[in-house]
């Protein structure tokens, strides 16, 4: 069942509100990436706060712990490797041992970017929301009602871009223009996001951040709970929501090294 343009566009105007007016959240994420060929999979917890920002996040498969404060430890990330070397690690989150093998950074759990990613991908498409979103039935996920939107841009193609000044990195140029980063690096063979490219280099960039994509939003919270992102292969990648508690206070002793709960 196909919904009316307005009803679409209210349901996507109150989630970009609700993801403006986060404040903290906790939550389990279980996450699905492409990687080369390979589907990868992780299952975790995240703890989150806004302002200042401090993320706490345990991976379920492998017992790592991260802790990430805004302003302090340089802007490093301290990490429970949970075995070798068996001390706590100080790492940059954007640094290759923290992206490696993975589509997103740290700093990217919760909302935000997500927000970001979606806004501008419909403001790159005339009438966009008119004409490539649709709302199927409603569903439930995790308990809780929700709305089941699919957002297919049928005239989603690459475009070539060429790099015109130097310092010009995939890092820089995905930021700029709403794209994944991972996708730009692995559709030009780029090693890594924040090498230098020659001026003059041509490269292959997608229109927006993904072909298609697939939401369920809590009709509760109005915050997505399911996103899925597809490209021509099929499913590119996947993050799923559960137990998520939104906006209640999280102790400061929480975003601590020292919390009794925590093994760094």
């Amino acid at each position: 069942m196909q919904a009316q343009d307005g009803q679409c566009r209210e349901i996507f105007n109150q989630m970009f509100d609700a993801i403006n007016n986060v404040r903290t959240l906790r939550y389990n994420l279980s996450s699905m990436e492409r990687i080369g060929n390979v589907m990868t999979q992780a299952h975790s917890m995240v703890k989150l706060n806004i302002s200042p920002f401090e993320i706490y996040y345990k991976n379920f498969n492998n017992g790592i712990e991260v802790l990430w404060r805004e302003g302090k430890v340089d802007g490093d990330a301290i990490v429970n490797p949970n075995g070798f070397p068996y001390v706590n690690l100080h790492l940059n989150p954007s640094g290759e041992l923290m992206r490696k093998g993975q589509h997103q950074t740290l700093l990217r759990l919760g909302y935000s970017y997500l927000g970001d990613m979606l806004f501008h991908s419909f403001e790159k498409f005339p009438d966009a929301v008119k004409n490539y979103a649709h709302r199927l039935n409603d569903t439930v996920w995790d308990n809780a009602p929700c709305y089941k939107i699919d957002i297919n841009f049928k005239d989603f193609a690459n475009t070539s871009y060429i790099v015109t000044q130097a310092g010009e990195t995939v890092a820089k140029i995905a930021a700029r223009y709403f794209l994944n980063e991972y996708e730009v690096l692995t559709l030009n063979n780029i090693s890594w996001y924040n090498d230098e490219l020659k001026v003059g280099q041509t490269l292959n960039l997608p229109a927006a951040y993904a072909k298609h994509v697939a939401l369920l939003i809590s009709k509760t919270t109005n915050l997505p709970m399911v996103i899925k992102v597809y490209d021509d292969k099929g499913l590119y990648e996947m993050y799923a929501y559960t137990n998520l508690q939104l906006n209640l206070p999280i102790p400061n002793e929480e975003f601590t090294e020292s919390y009794s709960g925590y093994h760094f």
